[in-house]
């Protein structure tokens, strides 16, 4: 193997671990006396450095000044480096950037360069989690981001809220994370193969059974897929409000990537096997998740339990077993994750306001404070609940229509889940109540009983007001013109 070009392959990671290290040495260098504000503001600019060159490289790669064939090559195929994943990698990296801005309207920690060095660290493991075609290598690096959030979920000490959350965030994660190891050996012990790409018309043997059922309960515990997700609540309410986001986001898309990836080489006989275990748990997430969401006061909660319902759509696709069905897969999770990140970013800036979490109560009046953020919190909450013109209601659309087999290639129309797609679009009338519960708060001003809004007007900071502002825009435009996407995530 030509080192070299390895690490030209790998240059995008390369510098994000320079930045890493860069952004944690803030702390432990001449300015670990300044004030809070000057670390925080070096430290940012020199992970959203990194981010920002790593995201070029990555554009570079794209535009194929290396072809696919050599990048492949450069790795000994054991990272998948096309266009598909390529652009999964460039929007996690697009999407940490969007998220460092929001640190400052979250007390996180005195110790800035913590922060940052371990959101960085957990970027880079989800790019390597959508790439990497190891079964070893995925495993590794998904644990990578999971240690990351754990340790980032408990970055706010003086909440002992915090710390409960990250505990039962990690016993939780230990648990699915030995499910998850247990279903990959079990998969190199059926097919003797490390590399998916390898793996090839996998049957219904018991082993392999057992270890794709054993994979469902790792990667559910990831996508917060009921019954497996009793520590999202908690972990979203407590933790810092930008790494909820995060965690909302960005660990969903590379679980969901992970997922799709070793689904891909199963037989038809297998996948009949295999189809009533994920309608079960596509089923009762969307039934924990709704009707949990229903009786929530608290917002940040509330946008959990919308998570587990958002997941169980998910696997509505996912049951496709085609094409089609894995592409609007992915096209799903980007949306609900660009949605989800700008519900928690306009959180994160109101709730700064208050000093404490908020109910959605608090909110009462918002437009008539905050009219921009009230406007893009009504962009992000109708795309959740897959309100046409936007990117939520095309993503939920393309899920169903691979579904119920209308699409070449996927399944015949007599083997459509017309049941599972009348189920979620029944699930999905229901998530509007609680979803236009939240946008009454935020756009009504109370009237009868004479309650003042909480929220203050507030200047938002140049860097977060862009943020979120692009964030709408794209959900927005991916909502009238998806085709670019969706023909960069198809190759």
């Amino acid at each position: 193997m030509d080192y070299q070009q390895l690490l030209l392959a790998l240059l995008p990671d390369l510098l994000v671990v320079v930045a890493l290290f860069a952004a944690l040495g803030v702390d432990y260098s001449r300015m670990r006396g300044s004030r809070l504000a000057e670390r925080y503001q070096m430290a940012c600019r020199i992970s959203a450095a990194g981010l920002i060159a790593g995201l070029a490289v990555i554009l570079v790669q794209l535009t194929q000044a290396w072809s696919f064939t050599a990048l492949a090559s450069m790795t000994d195929g054991q990272l998948e480096l096309n266009t598909g994943t390529l652009t999964l990698k460039a929007l996690l990296y697009a999407m940490g950037l969007g998220v460092l801005p929001l640190a400052k309207r979250d007390q996180i920690t005195p110790q800035v360069s913590e922060y940052f060095a371990l959101l960085l660290l957990a970027t880079l493991g989800m790019g390597f989690v959508v790439t990497s075609r190891n079964l070893l290598g995925a495993f590794v690096a998904l644990e990578l981001v999971s240690l990351s959030l754990y340790a980032m979920t408990v970055l706010n000490q003086a909440r002992r809220a915090s710390a409960e959350a990250a505990l039962k965030y990690l016993t939780f994660g230990a648990v699915s994370s030995g499910f998850l190891l247990f279903g990959l050996s079990y998969l190199y012990g059926a097919t003797e193969q490390l590399d998916i790409n390898q793996m090839t018309g996998l049957t219904d043997e018991p082993m392999l059974v057992l270890a794709y059922l054993l994979i469902f309960v790792g990667l559910g515990f990831k996508l917060a897929l009921a019954p497996f997700h009793l520590w999202a609540p908690d972990v979203y309410q407590n933790a810092p409000t930008p790494v909820a986001g995060w965690i909302g986001s960005g660990s969903k898309i590379a679980a969901a990537a992970l997922l799709i990836a070793l689904l891909k080489p199963v037989s038809s006989t297998l996948k009949d096997a295999l189809i009533p275990a994920l309608a079960a748990l596509a089923v009762l997430s969307m039934v924990v998740g709704n009707l949990g969401a229903l009786r929530q006061t608290n917002l940040k909660r509330l946008l959990a339990y919308s998570a587990i319902a958002n997941a169980g759509y998910l696997l509505v696709g996912v049951v496709a077993f085609s094409e089609p069905g894995n592409t609007s897969v992915i096209f799903y999770i980007l949306v609900y994750s660009l949605a989800s990140l700008g519900a928690f970013g306009v959180v994160a800036v109101l709730t700064d306001t208050l000093g404490r979490d908020a109910e959605i109560s608090d909110f009462n009046g918002c437009w008539t404070k905050t009219p921009g953020l009230a406007v893009a919190f009504l962009v992000f909450v109708l795309s959740l609940a897959g309100i046409p013109p936007l990117a939520g209601f095309l993503g939920k659309f393309y899920l169903f229509y691979a579904a119920i087999g209308a699409e070449p290639g996927a399944a015949s129309w007599n083997d459509g889940f017309y049941w599972l797609v009348a189920f979620a679009l029944i699930m999905s009338v229901v998530s509007l109540y609680y979803y236009l519960r939240v946008l009454k708060a935020f756009l009504v001003a109370p009237s009868d009983d004479g309650k003042a809004a909480s929220i203050a007007p507030i200047k938002i900071g140049w860097a977060a007001g862009v943020t979120l502002c692009l964030l709408a825009i794209a959900v927005l435009a991916l909502g009238l013109w998806p085709e670019p996407l969706l023909n960069l995530l198809s190759d």
